[in-house]
């Protein structure tokens, strides 16, 4: 994690409004590419451990936007929240890894549920 702890750096200790939220609306970016990749490979997992027909759908594409849409929310808590606290060099990085681990822990469920029901069933395909 020694990358992401370069890239989360604060520089400041005391930074305004708009230098707090730049700083969390620039992360972001990184934030969302974390999600998309660890998503897919929670779908790929999924699709693996599954016997579709051709035509089916593994996903609700309404279901994976909406969560992109409540993921994001809950990223600008963390602008949000650290607006109202005591400013810190530490709040930032620590609430962006906290909130990235909170939103990988829901990406993943799906696999690792997949991957449970394939064991339970004696490692067979559901239908």
């Amino acid at each position: 994690m020694n990358i992401l702890d370069t890239f989360l750096q604060v520089r400041e200790k005391d930074r305004s409004i708009i230098q707090i939220i730049g700083w969390w609306e620039v992360r972001r970016i990184l934030y969302n590419l974390i999600v998309l990749v660890c998503g897919v490979i929670s779908l790929l997992i999924m699709s693996v451990l599954t016997d579709l027909d051709a035509g089916e759908e593994l996903q609700e594409p309404l279901a994976i936007i909406s969560f992109a849409i409540l993921c994001n929310l809950g990223y600008s808590l963390g602008w949000l929240t650290e607006i109202f606290m005591k400013r810190t060099k530490t709040y930032g990085p620590r609430m962006f890894k906290a909130g990235l681990y909170f939103t990988l822990f829901w990406v993943f469920i799906p696999a690792i549920m997949h991957i449970i029901f394939w064991v339970g069933r004696g490692f067979e395909k559901l239908n």
